[in-house]
């Protein structure tokens, strides 16, 4: 036996199930504390039992393949795969992302676990982790909660929300904290102004000079993003937080026919032999920007981004007119180490209630953040500069496997050193 037990942070365990809520038409977390025991490292392998690798899908399914798919990053395949080193923990994590026709119902969810202890005499064992997925809270009508609407026209796809039941902001890695974003018995609030909130998308794919998406305000653009979307697909969450809106924009991959011209990943395998080297993309593979806006004018207040499992959140600079300017960069592992140097990733850790303090007088403007600044930790030229460095280098290594690696950042905002959370998979 590998003394190696697993269990689910933001469930209760009732009758051999965990019980995990969901969002309806967001993507909400299953989050995992692994504890090792024993004094050898273990070997971790998690996926769901209904589980598909193939050029449409990497990801899972409910047990029923009825309505919702799981999905994990890393670049991992097979299933979340991390080894603990012995008598150490660490947090894994699955999100839950509604299909297209899904309904608001309660599903069943098999996780299959699998144990190695590392060592000559290896042993392994298998588990199974039984979870029932239930919605968020219960609506008369599931159209009344806010979700995206997509048209596509002649220069891209506009997406507008329709329903007006907008959810209280869902932590992306602390979902047990989710009631600190909610001061009453109703997860939803009654909010008819997400109408003036609106995105363009543009695709080379559809003849378009770059890949990029357009945030507008009542039709006044307030931010870009662009940068390394080859492969991507897009979902918009939203949420109240305060009374401000977070629009969440998740760029996914987690299907190699996205690739260019639906041939998977011949053209990166022919820059590959070109170059020298496969640059494989991170696939699976999710990135998201969490924009806080102001209701009143379109004031973009925050920003929230994640680098190597940990959370970053900027403040534009200058007035409230500045329009965010989004980045995906990419960069190539081994060699975005500088950026980690740069970010000293070991050095911030802030508790998440505290965040969450300094978010709540950022939307209520009652500090001006933009005024102290000893709280700046990194400055969006810096990470602009680091990340060109890192662009113009000259690979000459050949014959090795690099993952392209998706990095987010804002080049016109500041990270906060009052608000960087813990690494989110480090007990």
């Amino acid at each position: 036996m590998t003394k190696c037990s697993l269990k689910i942070v933001n469930a209760v365990y009732d009758n051999n199930f965990y019980k995990v809520k969901y969002t309806p038409f967001s993507i909400s977390t299953i989050k995992l504390l692994i504890q090792n025991f024993k004094e050898c490292d273990v070997d971790i392998l998690i996926k769901p039992t209904r589980y598909q690798n193939d050029d449409d899908f990497c990801g899972g399914f409910d047990d029923g393949k009825k309505g919702l798919k799981i999905i994990w990053g890393g670049g991992e395949e097979n299933g979340v795969t991390t080894r603990v080193k012995g008598k150490e923990g660490k947090y894994a994590y699955f999100f839950v992302f509604p299909k297209d026709n899904f309904r608001l119902l309660d599903y069943n969810l098999t996780l299959q676990v699998n144990k190695t202890t590392v060592g000559f005499n290896g042993e392994s064992t298998s588990e199974e982790l039984k979870i029932k997925l239930y919605p968020i809270q219960k609506v008369q009508l599931i159209d009344d909660i806010v979700h995206q609407k997509k048209e596509r026209n002649s220069q891209g796809t506009t997406i507008t929300f329709e329903g007006n039941l907008v959810g209280n902001y869902y932590p992306r890695w602390y979902p047990e904290h989710y009631s600190l974003f909610n001061d009453s018995k109703n997860y939803y609030q009654l909010d008819n102004s997400i109408s003036d909130i609106s995105l363009m998308t543009f695709k080379k794919l559809e003849g378009q000079d770059r890949d990029r998406i357009i945030l507008y305000f009542k039709q006044r653009k307030v931010g870009t993003i662009e940068g390394d979307m080859e492969g991507a697909s897009y979902h918009i969450d939203v949420f109240k937080f305060n009374n401000a809106f977070i629009i969440r924009i998740w760029f996914l991959w987690i299907s190699k026919k996205q690739f260019s011209e639906a041939k998977n990943l011949e053209p990166l395998e022919i820059e590959a032999e070109e170059r020298g080297i496969f640059d494989n993309p991170e696939l699976p593979d999710f990135e998201r920007f969490d924009i806080v806006i102001s209701p009143s004018n379109g004031t973009i207040l925050s920003i929230c981004t994640d680098f190597h499992w940990q959370e970053f959140w900027y403040k534009l600079n200058g007035g409230n007119d500045v329009v965010m300017q989004g980045i995906i960069a990419k960069l190539l592992h081994p060699l975005d180490q500088s950026l980690s140097r740069l970010l000293n990733r070991h050095f911030v850790d802030n508790n998440y209630e505290d965040i969450i303090n300094n978010l709540q007088k950022i939307t209520s403007l009652s500090e001006n953040f933009d005024s102290k600044h000893d709280l700046i930790y990194v400055r969006g030229e810096e990470i602009e500069e680091t990340v060109q460095e890192q662009q113009e280098k000259d690979i000459v290594a050949r014959g090795r496997n690099f993952f392209r690696s998706h990095v987010p950042y804002v080049r016109n905002a500041d990270i906060l050193s009052n608000m960087i959370s813990s690494i989110v998979d480090k007990y």
